[in-house]
């Protein structure tokens, strides 16, 4: 195990000392404009015994657009020209000459700094396993020994002094040079050993030239350049090696990404450059949509549906594309890099502003869960529309697997976990939102004391607190059986309750007398029929027995338990397995739900009507060719949520696409199957209105009542920038969009337009920041058709793809 002194204390202070840190660090870069440093040597040996090579300034093409060889594409078979964050290519120039160490800082010389450091990487002699704030703090203390200006490259010096020239994958060529072989420019050990942090925190590429760029002005990962995150140990896929020291992730183009804290089981070291750091604005951040305009007062979230009359709707959550789209249809139809065609595993929770937020993880088509590309969506059900916003990139370590997302949302604040796939030893990494999930503070990694059994790195469903006020946080097991990790520490640290389920993806609620209990768990059965575990004990010991429900199957479905506001246990899932099998006795087919007014032990149980079939069913005859016996219906990969005005929330997975139920008590416990019919517009316009500190406006929006008690935006919603100018506007009539809906730059130009039209059809405009059009697509409920079109920078056409119904049908 690596020591790191100083981390231990960083991980048990938390969030705090976290933030403080590298509010320092960065502020000891900040140093005067970049210069050629003193003296003409090519090359010197400093104090340290670290060899220092002179890199002439010039400037490259960075990023790729070239596709990948037979032997890369196997490593990485769904990334035929790289991974989205490569790309665009742009120019970049380097306008000062720096030094760089010729090889990695190697464990020796770190030891130096730090000397508990213990040497157990899998790229000895060179240091790793180390936090970009070990690296950071060690260029410091460096610069202040020698009294010179060291620090960690930027990424653009990072692939220019990679690349030595080259255009290709490699400076080499076509395949890797051997550990120990210098490039043209004589540096060492840029496509081999350990990987390396550089300074930039992590985000997109811009499309226009840049002049010594920095980076972005902040964000929750730092990138790391030379190699992959994933570790060959924690694979789940024996079709693909995910191992982060394959060539694949050696590419002089390749990105990854990970939080600056982390240290531990991997393989990221750093080189070092002495040159002062140039006085580049660093760019913005980028805005994903799931963040922006997000109101922060709720004076209406309890209006809702009579809860004496039966309740029912549904709607779709994503649109086509992304859904069980290509990665062609994907961008050509104008969504953001980095969604994928698979989106799954759903998690769901209501924000302190009455919004639904939801994730997905979302990976290639049909390899999903089996590469490194594997992100998180997110789109934004806002309290009073009826219509899901359109998804974006909701989170991304670059080069891993950030599969299982969930959410949950306890008093003002909503925490985000995501697995820990391909990270050796991290079972789980969670973030805090406390303004609605419009930002999120720093990524965090679990401090586990005690004995640990076997777990698969797979958060299921949500977290929840037992009566005691411990957080429990549920997770895979590696075989049929779930687990919880739990701290009483409100996530300080965090130790394995030492017992197993009875199923795996086991869903959970704390019961009125203490105990917990858990629903159900694919990989298992009892004559047919789901298990059912409780726990006395803290999640120690579980009693399991069979239920009167069928058992889920081995893939693609989990179920949803939840504690509804009025007491009752809320619960829902298939009838039959992913195979079509069902225990002898049930007849029914497609889903249910059900309630429990007596913790679990009997149920009212009522099919869900409208369920769609298996994505795999509806597609196989036209794109992915896996069947699934699943046509009468299913909820896939199930999650569930109630709002304060009493509305129980449904989302579904592995459907085509996606569902959004709504339903109340009144509705399971009625007889009635249909949907509610309401007439909009029946009460009168409620105005709301926030500000900055400063007294200015913020946003102004309106809603009004329908006949059914629905909250429905309703009239003009504007939004502003702190001086004033507009950044946003759209019109409502009765929870939908209408007429022209803008997103402005504080220039006053636009970013992107939509036009709603009163027959549905509504046309989605983007713009190069010159104004131009970038790419224009057309959509009716939820569905990309007709003509796609997409230009550069200067107004020449690149692409036009015809959709029918999301799928491109000619090009």
């Amino acid at each position: 195990m690596i020591i790191l002194r100083g981390m231990m204390s960083i991980r048990r202070f938390g969030l705090m000392l976290v933030t403080l840190v590298t509010i320092f660090l960065c502020k000891a870069t900040l140093l005067p404009r970049a210069r050629i440093p003193d003296g003409p040597l090519n090359e010197f040996v400093n104090e340290q015994g670290i060899k220092m090579i002179r890199i002439r300034a010039g400037s490259f093409r960075m990023g790729n657009d070239l596709p990948t060889d037979a032997v890369l594409l196997k490593q990485s078979p769904a990334l035929k020209n790289g991974d989205y964050d490569e790309r665009p290519v742009h120019d970049v120039r380097i306008a000062y000459d720096f030094y760089m160490s010729e090889t990695e800082i190697t464990a020796k010389q770190f030891v130096d700094f730090r000397d508990d450091y213990q040497d157990m990487g899998p790229s000895s002699p060179y240091v790793t396993g180390i936090s970009w704030d070990d690296a950071s703090a060690y260029c410091k203390w460096l610069g202040e020994k020698e009294k010179k200006p060291y620090r960690l490259p930027t990424e653009a010096e990072w692939e220019y002094a990679c690349r030595a020239g080259s255009t290709g994958h490699f400076s080499s060529g076509d395949k890797p040079p051997a550990s120990d072989e210098p490039n043209a420019w004589g540096l060492k050990n840029m496509h081999t050993d350990a990987a390396e942090w550089v300074l930039d925190w992590y985000g997109p590429y811009p499309s226009e030239p840049q002049t010594d760029p920095v980076g972005p002005a902040g964000g929750y990962a730092r990138t790391v350049r030379g190699g992959g995150l994933n570790g060959p140990y924690l694979g789940n896929s024996t079709r693909y090696p995910n191992d982060g020291r394959l060539p694949y992730y050696r590419r002089s183009a390749n990105r990854a990404s990970i939080a600056p804290i982390f240290c531990g089981r991997h393989n990221i070291g750093f080189r070092i450059v002495q040159a002062h750091l140039p006085r580049t604005a660093h760019t913005e951040p980028q805005e994903q949509l799931v963040a922006q305009f997000v109101n922060q007062t709720s004076p209406h979230i309890k209006i809702g549906p009579d809860p004496t009359k039966p309740w029912f709707h549904q709607r779709d959550v994503l649109p086509i594309p992304p859904q069980d789209a290509t990665e062609e249809e994907i961008l050509a139809a104008g969504l953001p890099p980095g969604l994928e065609g698979k989106n799954h595993n759903p998690g769901l929770t209501v924000c302190p502003n009455g919004d639904l937020l939801a994730v997905y993880f979302t990976a290639s088509v049909p390899d999903f869960e089996d590469l490194t590309n594997v992100a998180v969506l997110g789109s934004r059900l806002r309290f009073g529309s009826d219509q899901w916003d359109m998804p974006s990139l909701f989170f991304d370590f670059a080069d891993t697997k950030d599969i299982a997302p969930l959410v949950w949302t306890e008093n003002r604040k909503i925490f985000f976990f995501t697995g820990g796939g391909g990270l050796d030893g991290v079972p789980f990494r969670w973030q805090v939102s406390e303004d609605n999930a419009a930002s999120w503070g720093p990524v965090l990694f679990p401090l586990i004391f005690g004995p640990r059994g076997a777990y698969f790195p797979q958060p299921i469903s949500r977290g929840f607190r037992g009566q005691d006020g411990t957080l429990y946080m549920p997770c895979d097991e590696t075989g049929g059986h779930s687990l919880l990790w739990a701290s009483r520490d409100n996530g300080a640290t965090w130790f394995d309750t030492g017992g197993r389920t009875g199923g795996r993806h086991t869903v959970f609620a704390t019961l009125k007398d203490g105990s917990i209990l858990g629903m159900g768990g694919k990989s298992s059965n009892i004559d047919g029929y789901m298990p059912k575990s409780i726990s006395r004990d803290g999640g120690k010991t579980w009693t399991i027995s069979k239920t009167q429900f069928p058992a889920v199957g081995k893939n693609q479905q989990r179920p949803t338990l939840l504690r509804l506001a009025s007491g009752r246990l809320f619960f829902a899932a298939d009838w039959q397995d992913a195979e079509g099998k069902q225990p002898v006795g049930i007849t029914e087919r497609g889903a249910y739900v059900a309630l429990s007014g007596d913790e679990g032990q009997t149920w009212k149980v009522k099919s869900l009507p409208g369920a769609r079939p298996h994505d795999w069913y509806v597609l196989r005859n036209r794109k992915w060719g896996r069947p699934s016996p699943l046509k009468e219906g299913t909820l896939g990969y199930s999650i569930s949520a109630q709002s304060p005005n009493g509305v129980i929330h449904l989302l579904t997975s592995c459907n085509y696409p996606p569902q959004h139920f709504e339903m109340n008590e009144k509705w399971i416990l009625s007889d009635s199957r249909e949907a509610t019919s309401v007439i909009k517009g029946a009460g009168p316009l409620l105005s709301s209105r926030e500000t900055y500190p400063d007294g200015k406006t913020k946003v102004t929006w309106s809603g009004r009542t329908d006949s059914g008690g629905r909250y429905l935006r309703s009239g003009r919603e504007t939004w502003y920038y702190p001086n004033g100018s507009r950044k946003y506007e759209v019109t409502w009539r009765d929870g939908v969009k209408t007429g022209l809906e803008t997103y402005f730059n504080q220039a006053g130009g636009r970013i992107w337009e939509w036009e709603h039209q009163p027959d549905g059809l509504s046309t989605w405009t983007q713009y190069w920041p010159n104004g131009r059009k970038r790419v224009e697509s057309r959509w009716r409920n939820g569905r990309c058709t007709g003509t796609a079109r997409s230009w550069d920078a200067e107004g020449g056409l690149l692409a036009e793809h015809e959709f029918r119904e999301g799928e491109i049908i000619a090009k």
